[in-house]
């Protein structure tokens, strides 16, 4: 069994973000250094098992010429005060339809599909878009998301943030489904190569994602899904982990 988390960059020319946890949560491989397509896909195969659900931190169908997808909009509405709202995915910033759809297509002959009325526990081969700040608000009953990404904001209060997603993901260990952080995984970073550590933990809220969508199906009460397989979705847990 395996939970995967992609938190894959717009662009091939960026590196991305991986994670696989095993089934009692434990931490598989994590790295954020993976590049073009044909490495990525490489290394979602030599990850799967017999029942592997995937998280995917990425547009998966995109099919509005401008603007925002539909499902972006109703979990604006829900996550703008939280400053969870998603960035627009349109056929202009993806052309192609973007990476995680070719991904995905690529995979459908390992297997892998998108299923949004998933029950808990159900076997098989899955993949969803998944969505790190609507995902830490409601898993750890946040009034306002992580702020960690760097951009221009002081690097104390950058830190200070990484930190505690870091401790938040931490804390899962008693959890279920479990996330066991590994040590290796530091308490606190430095701004040289931090594109790094904050990609790692996007990843690893994808495959906890991932675990948790399993665990408990993807109906509410336990998850909501924005969108449809028509015009796109992002699948929210809506419970406290």
């Amino acid at each position: 069994m395996r939970f995967l988390g992609l938190d894959l960059a717009w662009s091939a020319r960026n590196p991305s973000g991986v994670a696989a946890l095993d089934g009692t949560g434990r931490v598989v491989e994590a790295r954020a250094d993976l590049g073009g397509d044909a490495e990525l896909l490489a290394w979602v195969r030599s990850h799967l098992d017999a029942t592997t659900v995937i998280g995917i931190d990425m547009p998966t169908i995109v099919r509005n010429p401008t603007g925002m997808r539909p499902c972006e909009r109703e979990l604006a509405r829900d996550f703008r005060r939280f400053h969870a709202a998603p960035h627009p995915a349109n056929l202009r910033r993806f052309p192609d339809g973007g990476r995680a759809r070719g991904l995905l297509d690529a995979l459908a002959s390992d297997g892998v599909v998108e299923r949004l009325d998933l029950a808990p526990r159900r076997r098989g081969r899955f993949a969803f878009e998944v969505f790190p700040h609507p995902a830490h608000v409601r898993l750890f009953g946040l009034d306002a998301i992580f702020r960690y990404k760097k951009k221009a904001r002081p690097w104390p209060a950058v830190l200070a943030e990484w930190s505690r997603y870091r401790a938040a993901l931490g804390g899962l260990a008693a959890a279920d489904p479990p996330l066991l952080l590994p040590e290796w995984i530091p308490a606190a970073v430095g701004p040289a190569g931090y594109k790094r550590w904050d990609d790692l933990l996007d990843a690893l809220t994808c495959a906890y994602v991932a675990s948790y969508l399993w665990r408990w199906g993807t109906r509410p009460p336990f998850a909501r899904t924005y969108g449809d397989l028509r015009e796109g979705y992002i699948v929210v847990p809506e419970r406290p982990a």
